[in-house]
């Protein structure tokens, strides 16, 4: 009996260590979410040339926070090029000293692109 209260206690005491330990970096993760998106809302505006186009358009990145605070743009994805290199170069340009301590993390986005 003492032998099953024991192995009990130590896989709860396991449990609880293991969640404990896994909340630290998910909620890191997320708090650099938040604030890579809203620099980006803040810095990326709709291009002139797309508007004189009326054209509409999404643009799936996935970008990768440099040591210094820039990001490099790891792959983009359109329907449409030249939308796809503006963005690219866009948040290439973006250097925000303050998200160097996320440095090495990597997130994925969806920027739409819409006329009103």
């Amino acid at each position: 009996m003492k032998s099953r209260i024991a192995t009990y206690l130590i896989a709860l005491s396991m449990f609880m260590a293991g969640t404990a330990f896994a909340t630290n970096p998910v909620n890191q993760k997320t708090e650099a979410s938040k604030a890579v998106v809203s620099v980006l809302k803040e810095e990326l505006k709709f291009p002139e040339f797309a508007k004189e186009d009326n054209s509409e358009c999404c643009v799936l990145v996935r970008l990768i926070i440099n040591n210094d605070g820039t990001f490099k743009v790891d792959c983009a994805n359109s329907t449409s090029p030249d939308l796809k290199k503006h963005v690219t170069q866009a948040i290439e340009q973006i250097d925000k000293k303050d998200l160097a301590r996320f440095a090495g993390q990597t997130f994925s986005y969806k920027i739409n692109f819409k006329l009103i």
